[in-house]
């Protein structure tokens, strides 16, 4: 249901200044969203606990907890038909998004490490959503070692390595060649399933990212890279998964929820 409504999602946010009702139906939208969200919690929290008690899944509360569960969920099932039926009423246009090539997939498939470059304009959040992706605590049990590294427009090899292997030590290093920089960081990475987060890149030298990831690529199966940037053409070039864009809609999930939990630890105090 959200991936027939997503087709539509881009042209309703660009309408939306200027069309009180398309506002109003990205709200509705948001809404529901926030609902579908907190029922996955909800359900996986409890899941979670049913499992770890002496019961396991045969937990005797386990059967009204699901029944309370189907019930939210065909609430909001008829909800988001109502969403995704309005939206015909504003003659909104698709956006076919089309898969990537299967040769650049082939290759994907063929790699250690995977790249998912997070696009969008200025302010709209790029930083902050990767920054609760990098704290996550499945995150972090996930991934070892955790790299953030602020790139801006000094995509400078030599200064990213050193950079990558002060924070792996946990200590500033002496001015050193580029070649046993390199040679540090691929004993430092080498069969580790790291997670390394690219902040603001704005290099649209393909050269310069092939030879950054070169270095990288003696990761475990599973490392990952993730980048922030403004630019469409540099997701173009660093990426192996089809760009994140980040929307208006995305932003604003983003801050209802800071704020919603913010409310809460208020109430709590």
């Amino acid at each position: 249901m959200f991936s027939t409504i997503q087709a539509v999602l881009e042209d309703a946010q660009e309408k939306q200044l200027n069309d009180k009702p398309i506002e109003n139906w990205l709200q509705k939208l948001n809404a529901a969203t926030y609902e579908v969200d907190d029922i996955l919690d909800e359900y996986k929290t409890k899941a979670t606990r049913f499992l770890q008690s002496e019961y396991g899944r045969y937990h005797p509360k386990a059967i009204p907890f699901r029944h309370k569960v189907g019930k939210r969920m065909d609430q909001v099932m008829k909800i988001l038909n109502a969403i995704a039926e309005e939206r015909k009423n504003f003659h909104l246009q698709e956006k076919i998004i089309e898969r990537q090539a299967a040769t650049r997939e082939t290759v994907s498939d063929a790699q250690k490490h995977s790249v998912l470059p997070t696009l969008g304009m200025g302010g709209l959040g790029k930083t902050t959503l990767s920054q609760m992706v990098f704290n996550d605590q499945r995150v972090t049990e996930h991934f070892y070692p955790k790299l953030w590294i602020c790139v801006s427009d000094d995509f400078d090899e030599k200064r990213l390595i050193k950079a990558i292997v002060e924070s792996i030590e946990g200590k500033s290093l002496s001015d050193m060649d580029l070649a046993p920089l390199q040679k540090k960081l691929q004993e430092l990475l080498n069969g580790k399933r790291y997670l390394l987060v690219l902040d603001d890149v704005w290099n649209e030298d393909q050269q310069k990212w092939a030879n950054l990831r070169a270095v990288l690529k003696v990761g475990a199966s599973g490392a990952f890279v993730l980048t922030t940037t403004r630019l469409e053409k540099v997701g173009s070039i660093m990426g192996t998964l089809q760009p994140y864009e980040l929307s208006n809609l995305c932003l604003q999930r983003i801050v209802g929820f800071c704020s919603y939990n913010v409310h809460l630890d208020t109430k709590k105090k």
